[in-house]
C-alpha cells in the first residue's frame, strides 16, 4: 500500500477520534475545546471556519494551517474545483452546508486537476463545532498528494 495514502487516512481517523473524545456524548464539542497542542503534528493540515462566514462571497477562515496555506500559495491546490476546501471558503460551500444541515461529520475524498494540469488527490474531514444541536463552526483537516500528468 502507498505510504502516503495510509497517512491521509490517519488524519481523518485521528481528527474524528479527537472530535468524538471532546464531544463526550453531546451532539458536538464547542470550538473553544479544540486545542492545537493536542494535534501538534496535524495542526498545519487543519482549518476552522465560522458558519456565519459561509454566506459571504469572500468568506475567510478563522484558522488555516500552514501546510494548506502554502499549498495554495505554491499553486498545488489552486483550481476551480468546487469540492475542495480553498482559501475562499465559498468553493467548498456544499460540503460545509451538508455538515451544518446534518450536524454530523463528513469525510470525503476526491481528485481534480490544478492550474498546472497536475492531478491532486485529497482526503478531508469536516467536523461540526457548536452548542446543543447548533453548528457554529466547522473544524477540518485535509491531506493531499500531487501527481504530475504525463
Amino acid at each position: 500500500m502507498d505510504e502516503s495514502l495510509s497517512v491521509e487516512r490517519r488524519i481523518n481517523l485521528r481528527l474524528l477520534s479527537y472530535w468524538e473524545k471532546l464531544r463526550r456524548g453531546r451532539p458536538m464539542p464547542a470550538h473553544t475545546e479544540i486545542n492545537a497542542e493536542d494535534l501538534r503534528d496535524l495542526w498545519d493540515s487543519c482549518f476552522i471556519i465560522s458558519v456565519s462566514e459561509l454566506s459571504k462571497p469572500d468568506a475567510s477562515y478563522h484558522y488555516m494551517g500552514q501546510y494548506i496555506a502554502d499549498a495554495y500559495t505554491q499553486g498545488s491546490l489552486k483550481s476551480d474545483a468546487s469540492q475542495m476546501v480553498s482559501p475562499k471558503a465559498s468553493g467548498a460551500s456544499r460540503h460545509f452546508q451538508k455538515v451544518v444541515e446534518t450536524g454530523k461529520p463528513l469525510i470525503e475524498e476526491g481528485e481534480f486537476a490544478n492550474e498546472r494540469s497536475e492531478i491532486v488527490k485529497y482526503r478531508q474531514c469536516l467536523l461540526p463545532l457548536g452548542h446543543g444541536g447548533t453548528v457554529e463552526m466547522i473544524f477540518g483537516g485535509m491531506t493531499f498528494k500531487v501527481y504530475t500528468a504525463n
